[in-house]
């Protein structure tokens, strides 16, 4: 749990503190935040008053002390957020569907649905407009009016600039450059609108969900592109522009394929899943690929790759080699990372490992026993438990981690102008 501070001045950030500290550990009482934050017992009942009032927290059954009931005094009262007190929406774009979950206070997806994309090239307007709808039909669906939902959190491909209204430049999504996503979001909807890197939107997302505090990790983002979040010891590490963690600019092989971003031989233009597929046409040619059953159409490059990841399970050589060949470009900048910032732990998410999930996390798991800090300390590797939906569930947890996990560097230096409280005033 993160520490607090006795200074008056900074109650905002030590209610946020109090509140993320009850959301992860459920059952707390009065007494244990006091002790794990280091705010005064009195700073603390302080708070949680007041969280209470706001129907933030409830209260349940009372803890008895040393858990036997020998102790003296009053009786230790269990706490808990309540779940309803706060929804949040989260979206992501992807080139041939929009997906979207709706997550409560306490982390639990209340609803998920997909809606799919008429045509990979539909002009961003038509685009924002199917999202708007799968906005209004998960919120309805979960039971919820859109008074009890307080933003919309978006997962999209960066780059993207925060410095006035925030705007995309998807290299990964065809037509979109400088699409100011958040105000055609947000008219379209009526809500509130973040927007977050998709691969950052996902590191938040496990971070969120997750009870265990003190964490710093990679977060590997695969769907059409390759991105990365970055959290060091809890904080987000999103840079001076918003952009950080973009591992799939990295350049593995100069004299490789033209990379959208106008770079040769990028890890995402020699491993991600358009990638690994065009490898493996030019081995067997197109013939074979398509007797072999892949389309081969740029809408279907996530199904062609989920193919080849079956191919290469049923003895498909070919398959097997660039899809090695792929996972092992992955592990090779992987372990720069991680040699760069001594985080102990890798998750790997999104839709470009459905089927090829396993084969990256192996390769990653042997690169990192090479890591400079292993006689320090292992470097876990692991699928996320979030699947294809890590971005739109992150987007969700992010709108929510605004408020109820204020930083120093949150509260003083945002990146964004705008920033979504939905739990207001917190900050």
């Amino acid at each position: 749990m993160r520490r607090g501070t006795n200074l008056p001045w900074v109650g905002d950030y030590n209610q946020a503190v109090v509140l993320d500290g009850i959301r992860r550990h459920p059952g707390t009482s009065r007494t244990e935040l006091a002790a794990a934050t280091g705010l005064t017992l009195q700073t603390v009942s302080n708070i949680v008053r007041r969280l209470l009032e706001r129907g933030l927290v409830q209260e349940g059954v009372a803890l008895l002390r040393d858990g036997a009931g020998r102790g003296a005094g009053k009786p230790r009262t269990a706490l808990s957020v309540r779940p309803g007190a706060a929804l949040a929406v989260g979206v992501q774009f992807e080139r041939e569907h929009v997906d979207a979950v709706l997550l409560d206070l306490s982390g639990v997806v209340v609803g998920i649905d997909r809606e799919p994309l008429p045509d990979p090239l539909a002009p961003v307007e038509l685009v924002v407009a199917h999202a708007a709808g799968l906005v209004r039909r998960l919120v309805g669906a979960g039971g919820a009016d859109e008074g009890g939902v307080r933003g919309v959190g978006v997962a999209v491909p960066g780059p993207l600039d925060f410095t006035g209204p925030v705007r995309s430049s998807a290299i990964n999504l065809p037509g979109w450059r400088g699409v100011a996503i958040a105000d055609l979001l947000a008219a379209a909807t009526g809500l509130p609108v973040l927007v977050e890197n998709d691969a950052t939107a996902a590191a938040v997302g496990d971070l969120w969900r997750s009870p265990r505090t003190g964490r710093s990790f990679l977060y590997v983002h695969v769907g059409a592109g390759i991105g990365g979040g970055v959290v060091l010891r809890d904080e987000v590490l999103r840079g001076d522009s918003g952009n950080a963690g973009e591992i799939g600019h990295v350049v593995v092989d100069p004299a490789g394929p033209r990379c959208p971003c106008g770079s040769r031989g990028c890890l995402e233009a020699v491993a991600a899943p358009a990638a690994v597929v065009r490898r493996y046409v030019e081995r067997v040619g197109s013939r074979t690929a398509r007797a072999a059953g892949l389309r081969l159409a740029g809408r279907t490059v996530l199904d062609d790759h989920d193919l080849l990841g079956a191919r290469a399970g049923a003895g498909d050589r070919e398959a097997a080699r660039v899809l090695d060949a792929a996972a092992d470009d992955v592990a090779r900048v992987v372990l720069g990372v991680v040699n760069v910032l001594d985080v102990s732990e890798v998750v790997l998410g999104g839709a470009g490992l459905r089927r090829s999930g396993e084969r990256v996390r192996a390769a990653l798991a042997a690169r990192l026993g090479t890591a400079m800090t292993r006689e320090v300390h292992p470097v876990a590797v692991r699928l996320g438990e979030a699947g294809e939906q890590a971005g739109a569930l992150g987007a969700a947890g992010a709108v929510l981690h605004e408020a109820l996990s204020s930083t120093w560097a949150g509260v003083h230096a945002p990146v964004r102008r705008v920033v979504i409280s939905p739990v207001a005033p917190v900050h």
